[in-house]
């Protein structure tokens, strides 16, 4: 389920993720919030979708990092500045960060 934020939080948001990647585009879908990066670094695309289960906040990464540390690390670093953002905002304390399928901790 898509997370209800103003214009002010995704703003915010935006500014987070542009310390570390390019944005092309934010864009609210029925599902999730889907936010389209470019690595200009790293010549690579990276998306992510945040949205909201069972009151659990959620952020997954879709990206070509399986050979690319710093990219990865760039990556998890605005994950987890939005992660800790959303968390002051909504009040929601459970959250999960995916990447390419595969649960990580921040």
């Amino acid at each position: 389920m898509i997370i209800n934020l103003s214009e002010i939080q995704i703003a915010e948001i935006k500014r987070i993720i542009q310390k570390e990647l390019f944005i092309k585009g934010i864009e609210p879908t029925d599902e999730f919030l889907f936010i389209h990066c470019f690595s200009k670094t790293h010549k690579e695309t990276v998306y992510y979708h945040l949205f909201k289960e069972n009151d659990t906040l959620i952020i997954r990464c879709y990206a070509r990092v399986f050979d690319n540390i710093a990219l990865s690390v760039m990556i998890r670093r605005a994950a987890k500045n939005v992660i800790e953002y959303l968390v002051n905002q909504t009040g929601l304390q459970n959250t999960i960060y995916i990447e390419n399928g595969i649960e990580f901790k921040l």
